[in-house]
């Protein structure tokens, strides 16, 4: 059987500049050190002006990476370009900061897609530079429908699969890969659990800009929910604010047009919007 090909995908911008160089060549290490024999890796640059450029042209002389530079209009529009210019059947995002823990890890993912799936999803470990602690986290199906169930860099997904989901929506800075994962499960595609393979750094976009963080969710479930079991966009928007979701959504995802890991984190908002309910009436009545 042919091998699929893979294409790592890494957004960078002034990494020079921003202290990032060390952690940037131990992601290329990591890609580098892989086991699975057909891949290749792009770095989408962002117009770096710090000698960054300069770093992407000596690795790509040795053949570690291919690599462009130009304006972009932010990470998402960085990362989607990089999927337009992948050659590989499947794609995957790795961020700048981060690397891949397990020479074995993308030849591990890859077994999903001999077996049919659409994607495949790993939880991935956090490392905390500073302490230097290192946890891995968990997979959280149950919170689908309200935020992550797991991190984008822990997901190889099919080009084709990509492409016909639109890819990522830019309009979002912070949570656009939510709002793909979201759409990725409620349009049905299969995926496939697999062995923990990326480390994380702490410290990005989300968690210094919770607020928006917060608006930009709204947004997501907007879009997703809005019209569904007559949903409107204030009804949908509303959701951010106290993670309440009305009973006439919840019954439409819980319907058989959905896949289970919907429908059961539909019983799961269920069972948390009527305990949310409950405190907010209790608290109220003292």
């Amino acid at each position: 059987m042919k091998k699929l090909k893979i294409s790592v995908i890494t957004a960078s911008f002034n990494l020079i500049a921003n202290g990032r160089e060390k952690f940037f060549r131990q992601m290329v290490e990591s890609v580098q050190n892989q086991t699975y024999p057909q891949m290749e890796h792009w770095v989408i640059d962002g117009g770096s002006n710090d000698g960054t450029v300069a770093l992407l042209g000596d690795l790509a002389a040795q053949g570690k990476i291919k690599y462009i530079s130009e304006p972009d209009k932010g990470i998402y529009d960085a990362m989607n370009k990089g999927a337009k210019l992948a050659s590989g059947e499947i794609i995957t995002f790795l961020n700048s900061d981060d690397f891949f823990n397990n020479s074995n890890g993308l030849e591990n993912a890859m077994k999903a897609f001999d077996k049919g799936f659409d994607f495949s999803y790993a939880p991935i470990a956090v490392l905390d530079e500073k302490s230097g602690r290192q946890s891995v986290g968990r997979v959280k199906w149950l919170r689908l429908l309200r935020n992550m169930p797991f991190p984008h860099p822990g997901m190889l997904v099919r080009k084709n699969v990509f492409e016909t989901l639109g890819g990522f929506d830019c309009s979002f800075k912070l949570v656009g890969d939510y709002d793909f994962i979201l759409r990725l499960l409620l349009k049905g595609y299969r995926g496939k659990e697999v062995k923990p393979f990326v480390t994380f750094r702490l410290g990005g976009a989300t968690d210094v800009f919770a607020n928006k963080h917060k608006d930009e969710m709204a947004r997501v479930y907007v879009k997703n929910y809005a019209g569904l079991g007559g949903m409107s966009e204030a009804e949908c928007a509303q959701i951010a604010q106290d993670y309440i979701f009305p009973s006439k959504l919840l019954r439409v995802l819980l319907s058989s047009k959905y896949q289970p890991r919907v429908c059961i984190s539909a019983i799961w908002a269920w069972f948390n919007s009527i305990k949310r309910k409950l405190k907010i009436r209790q608290v109220s009545d003292d």
